[in-house]
């Protein structure tokens, strides 16, 4: 506020609620869902006494050319209604002081007022909706896969049983009380298994749904809540079926990135001022196929620069996230695809590398600066070997339906991919904590409302 000059309240229009929206989408030469930014100019005389950082206010005038860096109106009014009351002083968000995120991550319920957060909330929707309407493109069709389920997918046993209580005596009963399903059920890590039921029927389907991880993890880039976009397509087989897998995910990413950016500008813009590095590696995934590089090379790579790492690279082992970073660095700073990857550090539905059994046509996908984002492979459809993986996992009696899809029916050949979405968003923003691209984020020991 300046006591010489008419006070400026700065506000963000939306042109969706804002009775002014068709004059402002006219003026700024948008489009009628973008927003638009716009000042209201109040004398300082009739400031309300109740008008505070971060309140609800309805404003009413007439809009004028402005002079002011990056807008082009402003409105100019003699009364704006407060609605939502005084701010207590107690509020934890300060005018003109850029707050960390590690402090506003203590206040999930208020955090939407923020304008990074804000802004988050805009790119994220928006990335949503790209995602599913590539998909509608390619002639996907939308599954719903359940969120409870008798299966862990992965077989890595980090999962959320679920548990009953009595509702008059809050008894817990035990984890693995089987009254209500008939057998012990989780909350779904993935969907995957239940999209290639339906792609027996409909060929090429995805689901956008949310996973549940029971990791005891406290890192930056794991939560126990996440979302996950995966897909499953039907006559997909061999190299060649796994390169079009390659292709599909990479059609996805690039196209998904480009329409954010196209919609939300602004919002992108936003985010890269504050992470110099992250709008040249965006573009640069744009701008050059990415690389595919079989595990075992990627291996050789690793323990020939192993003094770099504060974990040695194992051989047929899993890779850790500075290995992941490694890579993609090495590479140029582009996206990597790691494929044929050693059968037992792969889930059990992999199919075997038909000229080397030792393998599985699976495949991962490393972003500069995240790692891995998106994991898939092609599926085994043949029934007798799927049958003895399953026997020597001890799976068949859960999984007997599942094996079921390759006894009836032709054994069709799927392939499929999941992403996830939390740490897509961390690529495209630069956002260095998992934690701060969703609303409600829950991890372990948190979970705050």
């Amino acid at each position: 506020m300046f006591a010489s000059v008419p006070w400026r309240l700065g506000l963000r229009c939306y042109s969706s609620g804002c009775r002014t929206s068709s004059i402002l989408a006219l003026l700024h030469d948008k489009p009628i869902n973008q927003t638009v930014k716009v000042n209201v100019v109040l004398p300082s005389g009739k400031r309300s006494v109740n008008l505070g950082f971060h309140a609800s206010v309805s404003a009413t005038g007439i809009l004028h050319s402005s002079s002011h860096k990056g807008q082009d109106v402003e409105m100019v009014t003699d009364e704006i209604q407060v609605i939502g009351g005084a701010v207590q002083e107690e509020y934890p968000f300060k005018s003109r002081q850029l707050h960390p995120p590690e402090y506003v991550r203590k206040f999930p319920h208020l955090r939407a007022r923020t304008n990074s957060f804000s802004s988050l909330l805009r790119v994220r929707s928006q990335a949503k909706m790209a995602i599913q309407e590539y998909f509608r493109k390619e002639g996907f069709i939308n599954i719903d896969t359940p969120v409870l389920t008798t299966n862990d997918c992965e077989g890595g046993g980090e999962t959320f049983s679920v548990r009953l209580f009595n509702s008059n005596t809050t008894e817990e009963r035990t984890a693995n009380d089987s009254s209500y399903f008939g057998q012990e059920a989780h909350l779904s890590v993935s969907g995957q298994l239940h999209l290639e039921a339906i792609a027996c029927g409909l060929s090429k389907v995805y689901n956008f749904n949310p996973a549940f991880r029971a990791e005891n993890s406290h890192t930056r880039r794991h939560l126990a809540e996440f979302w996950m976009a995966e897909a499953e397509e039907a006559f997909l087989c061999g190299t060649e079926g796994l390169s079009l897998l390659m292709d599909r995910i990479e059609g996805l990413i690039k196209t998904s990135i480009q329409t954010v950016i196209d919609v939300q500008e602004e919002d992108v813009l936003y985010h890269w001022k504050s992470n110099e590095s992250t709008e040249e590696l965006v573009k640069g995934a744009l701008c050059q196929p990415f690389v595919r590089l079989p595990y075992a090379e990627a291996m050789k790579l690793l323990q020939d620069k192993s003094h770099f790492f504060q974990t040695q690279p194992l051989p047929r082992g899993d890779l850790g996230k500075e290995h992941e970073l490694f890579l993609t660095k090495h590479l140029g700073n582009i996206p990597v695809f790691v494929t044929h990857w050693p059968r037992e550090i792969k889930a059990f539905y992999m199919c075997a590398d038909e000229n080397d059994p030792q393998l599985v046509m699976a495949v991962d996908l490393l972003l500069p600066d995240i790692g891995e984002v998106a994991g898939g492979g092609l599926r085994e459809h043949c029934p007798s070997r799927l049958h003895q993986r399953l026997q020597q996992l001890h799976l068949l009696d859960k999984l007997d339906w599942y094996l079921d899809l390759r006894r009836l029916g032709g054994s069709t050949p799927t392939g499929g991919f999941g992403i996830g979405f939390e740490r897509f968003l961390q690529f495209i923003l630069g956002i260095g904590n998992i934690k701060d691209t969703i609303p409600f984020p829950r991890w372990a020991k948190h979970c705050s409302c």
